[in-house]
C-alpha cells in the first residue's frame, strides 16, 4: 500500500478511536476538528473523488455532535442492534418468541460458565 494512504487511513483511525473513546476532553474539539479536516483532504488528494459521499461527509458531523452531545459510544445502537441480532436468531418457536429466546441465552450462559469452570478446574488439576 502506498504510503500516503496508509498514513491517511491511520489519520482516520485515530480520528474514530478520538471519537468512540470513552472518556473525551472537550477542550481537544478544536484540534479533533481540524484533524478530520485534514485527514479527509489526505483522502481526496490519494482517492477519487467517487469515495465522498453523504456517509464520508457524516464524520464531520458527528465531531460537531461530540460538543452538544457528549461522547459517542453511550448514544450509538450498534451494540444493541447486535444483541438483539444474536437473540433473534435463538427464536425456534414462532408462537413463544420471548420465551425462545430467553431460553436459548439461558443456556449459552450456562454453557460458557461451565466451559469457564472446567478450564480453571483443568488447570488446577495440572499444577497438582
Amino acid at each position: 500500500m502506498d504510503t500516503n494512504v496508509r498514513l491517511s487511513l491511520m489519520r482516520l483511525s485515530r480520528v474514530f478511536r478520538n471519537i468512540c473513546a470513552k472518556v473525551w476532553d472537550p477542550t481537544s474539539l478544536p484540534s479533533l476538528r481540524e484533524d478530520v479536516a485534514v485527514t479527509f483532504s489526505m483522502i481526496e488528494w490519494e482517492l477519487s473523488g467517487a469515495f465522498f459521499d453523504v456517509m464520508t461527509h457524516l464524520v464531520l458531523h458527528v465531531v460537531e455532535e461530540l460538543a452538544i452531545c457528549g461522547p459517542v459510544r453511550s448514544r450509538w445502537m450498534y451494540p444493541v442492534e447486535r444483541t438483539l441480532g444474536t437473540l433473534k436468531k435463538y427464536v425456534r418457536n414462532r408462537a413463544r418468541l420471548e420465551a425462545s429466546m430467553a431460553s436459548r441465552y439461558v443456556l449459552d450462559e450456562t454453557l460458557g460458565f461451565v466451559t469457564e469452570y472446567m478450564q480453571t478446574f483443568t488447570q488446577v488439576c495440572h499444577r497438582l
